[in-house]
């Protein structure tokens, strides 16, 4: 084998190597993230809803094939920053996450009782499960309620330039 064929392949099986390792630490229980946010309007123009709400029950399925199981949260809408017609203030509304409470690795997963800015968008599943939503950018779309309604503190850091606190007010435009 010549030289230069030996470091050919040699350089082709590191970057085999390199893009398997990206991959694997890209994915998780909170999937993969295909974009970091760099700004509160960047989220918001990415989301169909950016809604106040507490988690009323939860529930955990199995319910699309490969995909593992799934936190299913009933959020009670209590008031909105971008929304449409389907989902006023009062409304309900069901976000899906990967992965489980009991999961090795859940990330941020939403917790009964608490309530939360979401930053949404729809599932684009089909049938029933299209009127489902997922967080946007993982992790990045979920602050956590201070104060009850109106003060709101990230839920956790995935390296998005985003503010570690929020009003209602400031959801759009940060």
């Amino acid at each position: 084998m010549t030289r230069l064929r030996r470091h050919t392949l040699v350089a082709a099986a590191l970057v085999a190597v390199g893009l398997v390792s990206v991959t694997a630490c890209a994915s998780g229980s909170s999937g993969s993230r295909a974009r970091m946010y760099d700004s509160v309007s960047s989220m918001a123009d990415s989301s169909s809803l950016v809604v106040t709400g507490t988690v009323d029950e939860q529930r955990v399925t199995n319910d699309v094939a490969n995909a593992g199981p799934t936190t299913l949260s009933t959020v009670r809408v209590v008031d909105t920053a971008k929304t449409d017609a389907d989902h006023p203030a009062g409304s309900t509304i069901i976000v899906r996450q990967r992965g489980t409470a009991g999961s090795s690795h859940p990330g941020m997963l939403l917790q009964q009782g608490t309530t939360y800015l979401l930053y949404l968008g729809p599932s684009a599943l089909e049938g029933d499960l299209a009127e489902q939503f997922f967080v946007t950018g993982g992790a990045a779309g979920v602050y956590v309620a201070e104060d009850g309604r109106t003060d709101f503190r990230r839920g956790m850091d995935e390296g998005d330039d985003l503010p570690a606190r929020l009003s209602l007010g400031d959801a759009l435009e940060g």
